[in-house]
Formats: C-alpha cells, sequence, structure tokens
C-alpha cells in the first residue's frame, strides 16, 4: 500500500507521527526539516506534511516534483492546497494534543512535578499506534478521490484504533471544538494553578476534581452536569470570587464565562 514514506516537518505531530510509523513493519520512513525541503526525495509512496498551517504556502512552492501522493495533518487547511503539489492528496489529522516532552520543574520547597505529555517520543509502544503513553488518538482521513480515501483509511486503520472518514467542515468544527474544550480549557487549568500556587496548595489536590467532570462529560451532554455558584446564580460568592482575583482581565473573564454559563442553562 505505502511503502516508502516521508515525513515533512520536525515539530510535535512530525516527530510523533515519524516515531510511531517508525515502529511498524514493513515500512521505510524519513523525516526531514522544512528548513531542508531540497532534501526530499523523489519517488516516495507518500508525503505527509506537519507543518505550521501559514507555512504550507511557502514550504510547497519549494518542492522541485509533482508527489504522487501527499497529506497534511491540519485540523483547519483544505486539503485542495495540496492539488497543485500531487497527483492524489488528501487529510491525516490527529484529534489529540501532542506537546512537548513533559517537562519537570521546580516548586517552592524544591518539590518537582513533572508535566507528561503525548510526545515523549521514546515511550511510543511498539505495535499499533492508537494507545499513546494511556491515550487513544483518532486519526481523521479525507481524500481527493474515494480509491485514494479508502487507501488511506484503511492503512491507517492497520495502525490505529479510531480512524474517521470526516470531511472538510467537519473537521473544521472538530478543530474548533477542540480549542474550546482543550486549549481554552487548559489556559483555564493555568489559572486554577496559579491561584493553587499563591495559597501553598498542592496542585494534585485539585486532579479528582477534574478526573470527574471528564467522566460526567463522558456520561452526559456538559450542561446537565453543570454545577457551580453561575448555575446557581450565587451572586454574593461570585462577587467574593471577583473581588480575590487582582488581574482585571481575569475578572472580566469570570464574570464572562459565569454569563455564559447561565444563558445556556437558560437555553437549554
Amino acid at each position: 500500500m505505502f511503502a516508502k514514506i516521508a515525513v515533512i516537518g520536525t515539530g510535535n505531530v512530525g516527530s510523533w507521527l515519524f516515531k510511531t510509523l517508525q515502529n511498524q513493519n514493513n515500512l521505510f520512513v524519513i523525516s526531514v526539516s522544512s528548513r531542508k525541503i531540497e532534501t526530499l526525495p523523489k519517488n516516495f509512496d507518500l508525503y505527509i506534511f506537519a507543518l505550521k498551517d501559514d507555512a504550507y504556502s511557502i514550504i510547497l512552492q519549494q518542492i522541485p516534483f509533482k508527489m504522487p501522493r501527499a497529506v497534511h495533518t491540519s485540523g483547519s487547511l483544505s486539503q485542495n492546497i495540496l492539488a497543485p503539489f500531487a497527483e492524489k492528496y488528501g487529510v491525516l489529522y490527529p484529534y489529540q494534543t501532542i506537546t512537548e516532552k513533559g517537562k519537570i520543574e521546580k516548586e517552592e520547597g524544591g518539590k518537582e512535578t513533572e508535566e507528561k505529555s503525548l510526545s515523549n517520543f521514546e515511550e511510543v509502544p511498539e505495535g499499533r499506534g492508537s494507545l499513546y503513553i494511556g491515550y487513544e488518538i483518532p486519526i481523521c482521513i479525507e481524500g481527493s478521490e474515494p480509491a485514494f480515501e479508502d487507501a488511506l483509511f484503511q492503512w491507517m486503520n492497520s495502525i490505529f484504533d479510531i480512524v474517521y472518514n470526516i470531511n472538510e467542515k467537519q473537521r473544521f468544527a472538530m478543530h474548533l471544538a477542540a480549542v474550546f474544550a482543550n486549549n481554552f480549557t487548559n489556559a483555564m487549568y493555568d489559572v486554577a494553578y496559579q491561584i493553587f500556587k499563591e495559597n501553598n496548595l498542592d496542585w494534585p489536590l485539585i486532579f479528582p476534581l477534574l478526573e470527574n467532570t471528564l467522566k460526567k462529560a463522558k456520561r452526559n451532554a456538559p450542561h446537565l452536569s453543570q454545577t457551580g455558584p453561575a448555575i446557581r446564580n450565587d451572586v454574593s460568592i461570585m462577587e467574593k470570587h471577583c473581588n480575590a482575583l487582582h488581574d482585571e482581565s481575569l475578572k472580566n473573564l469570570y464574570r464572562l464565562v459565569s454569563k455564559i454559563i447561565q444563558w445556556q442553562d437558560t437555553y437549554k
């Protein structure tokens, strides 16, 4: 099917894909930095681009030959950006956050905390690639023609446990939803982390709460499990919380999200 694979891009996603595919039998996989695109070899079966979204228009123009098959890994870009540069083209989108290897930082008192993440590349398991340090990674597939899309699906299904055919509009919606559910949520985690740190609290104390929230989100629509002072319209507590925040932007954020929670309750 695909025996010779070139992964272009050495960032988080590109490095993870390269390492994952390297672990598969009967595959010859190389990694090419976008800064050295002139070294990209010809006559490979598939070229996988894992670049920043705004880099594609620059990097693709530098490829001196037309590729037989190419895919990108973006959640927001159309597969058609590859059309002038490949005979067949598509998307291979991993729906998971993939970050740098977990860093160890010293907290006050000399205590070390390790932040583990998906790109702890030396821990990529042998065999199928969907389990990665305990996480399942859905792979979303799109192709410029049915035969190529089917070939991508069958190939990815031989490596990963969760593979979907997702069209461009759906993929964009998934990416947008992920920004709210993951990126924005992680920013909220950091606010909570700073509040804990300022008050000499151990960060792991919050883990059972976060884990229970995720469990409830898996069982029900999230609005059915909403708790807290906003849903109860507990005005005095909300004002007390705002007064405890020193940053005016965080006060505004608290009030805005509280209004969203109350609006969702009324709307639903």
